[in-house]
């Protein structure tokens, strides 16, 4: 991976490469402590021993994807906090459309945070606040990309894929990075002006419209058929009792 190549192509100031670590996530999270570290910065790594989703999920992953944090200052964008729970949804737009440009194949938005390619798991994305400099935000994308899913354990292979496996070729990761980065910057600002062409996009994405899900909100379980996803975010449920939206949860089952 070419770092430098990175921060000339990119709005980023600041860049690491670690051929292991826990969990980029964490690495940019304890990154944040330091008021004075330039930002926009990314925490890039070939591996991880405990990459992390929503909740309890972990991310597996072989050599060849992509597993990224990027620190960004809210404040840059002009990003008020009220729009900060939909900078996940947001970060889902910019990789669809970034695969969209280098693949054939059918790619979708999950909510809240997965993308899908032909109907399996391409890619996750967990945005987390950090304790300390609450203006900045850490977003943490892995995307499968030259790994392939035959050497991925059984449970898996049957719902996670990856760009290579779907079109047979191999990519030019730095490339695919940067075209994740720039496009990210575009779709923050459009964030942060309101722009209804993000809305129109994450619901034209949605995978789960017109599907019957089982979300899970930790209280309580929901059936519904799917309405898509609201220009605020939620996911929209039409339920025994009517429409009901949710900011948070986990799909179990998808029919």
């Amino acid at each position: 991976m070419d770092l430098t190549r990175l921060q000339a192509e990119t709005f980023l100031r600041g860049s690491e490469h670690h051929a292991e670590i826990n969990s980029t996530n964490d690495r940019a999270l304890d990154l944040c402590r330091d008021a004075e570290l330039p930002v926009p910065h990314l925490v890039l790594a070939d591996q991880q021993t405990s990459g992390r989703g929503r909740g309890a999920n972990r991310w597996w992953s072989s050599d060849g994807a992509l597993l990224f944090s990027i620190i960004v200052d809210a404040a840059e964008f002009a990003l008020p906090e009220s729009r900060w729970p939909q900078v996940s949804l947001t970060t889902g737009v910019t990789v669809c459309e970034v695969l969209g440009n280098v693949s054939s194949a059918a790619v979708g938005l999950k909510w809240p945070n997965d993308i899908w390619l032909n109907d399996r798991k391409v890619c996750g994305i967990l945005v987390e606040v950090p304790p300390v400099q609450r203006g900045r935000l850490v977003i943490g994308i892995g995307l499968n990309v030259n790994n392939s899913f035959a050497t991925a354990p059984p449970e898996l292979q049957t719902i996670a894929t990856s760009l290579g496996d779907e079109s047979g070729a191999e990519f030019d990761r730095t490339k695919l990075l940067s075209e994740i980065v720039r496009q990210l910057e575009v779709d923050l600002r459009r964030l942060a002006a309101n722009d209804p062409s993000l809305p129109d996009r994450w619901q034209s994405l949605c995978v789960l419209r017109d599907r019957t899900v089982s979300l899970d909100t930790s209280q309580q379980v929901v059936t519904g058929r799917c309405l898509g996803i609201a220009d605020d975010g939620a996911l929209r449920l039409q339920t025994d009792s009517g429409e009901q939206r949710f900011y948070g949860g986990v799909v179990r089952r998808i029919a």
